[in-house]
């Protein structure tokens, strides 16, 4: 019985390489570049050229070539792996979905601002009020007095609400609550109490929901005088804003640049 060779070849490759550059021709020809290379620095570079040095030293390079060449990452060469990393480091990359346009990228965050080349934007947190222990009358009221700062609102807003991972800090003002009518006695049960709170939303994947209240004004930042007006106008607003929520017992502050980038990260990633 006749035995039968099987060739394999690679038709996404060109037929030079599976001819000539074979993983046993990269290992001679280096071998051959390394003794080369060695020699020409031996003898016309340092003018030290001895035969012992010379071969002692390329018994050593050799050694290291091999074991150099023989290193594998993830299952791969490593003399197929190097080169692929430059060769993606200098091609551009195509994404698996489209890129986000400019508009949403084009923007810098100064000064607690979120600045456009057109407008200057302030967010607000707005921490809402609990009404769910108001009785009828009381809840009438507040209704009333949300619809009267609806109709005096000084500027068009934008309101965001969306979920987000709930933090220790979420619960400081619960917390301080607790503490604020304790004794020595329920002091320690309070602080055990915090403690294993803390742990369960660190450990937790908690979500709570976020509202903010987002307020624009038209200007052109690259002018200074420009600039400044529209951020007086801004704080006007939001201030304006702030003192029409507080009769409804809704309280606001306005976001810091660690806060608004972190917010623009959670939106844009």
């Amino acid at each position: 019985m006749k035995s039968v060779r099987i060739y394999k070849d690679d038709i996404r490759q060109h037929i030079l390489r599976s001819l000539f550059f074979t993983d046993n021709t990269l290992f001679v020809s280096g071998g051959i570049i390394i003794g080369i290379t060695l020699y020409i620095c031996l003898k016309y570079i340092a003018h030290v050229f001895n035969w012992n040095i010379y071969i002692a030293s390329l018994i050593v390079l050799e050694i290291a070539f091999i074991g150099f060449i023989t290193q594998k990452i993830d299952n791969q060469p490593i003399y197929k792996v190097i080169p692929r990393g430059f060769n993606f480091k200098k091609s551009k990359k195509q994404y698996r979905q489209k890129e986000l346009e400019s508009y949403f990228v084009d923007f810098s965050i100064q000064d607690n601002l979120i600045i456009r080349k057109d407008s200057i934007i302030q967010m607000l947190e707005v921490e809402p009020f609990d009404i769910s222990l108001l009785n009828d009358q009381d809840r009438e009221h507040f209704f009333l007095k949300l619809k009267q700062m609806i109709h005096v609102l000084p500027s068009q807003v934008q309101f965001i609400v969306r979920k987000e991972k709930a933090k220790t800090e979420g619960y400081s003002k619960h917390i301080f609550s607790l503490y604020a009518n304790s004794n020595t006695k329920r002091e320690s049960l309070i602080a055990e109490y915090t403690k294993n709170l803390s742990a369960l939303v660190n450990e937790s994947n908690f979500m709570t929901t976020r509202h903010y209240a987002v307020f624009s004004v038209s200007c052109n930042p690259t002018k200074q005088q420009d600039k400044l007006t529209a951020i007086k106008k801004l704080h006007d607003i939001t201030m304006r804003f702030a003192s029409a929520l507080s009769s409804c017992n809704i309280t606001v502050r306005p976001l810091q640049n660690e806060e608004l980038l972190s917010f623009t990260q959670t939106t844009l990633r």
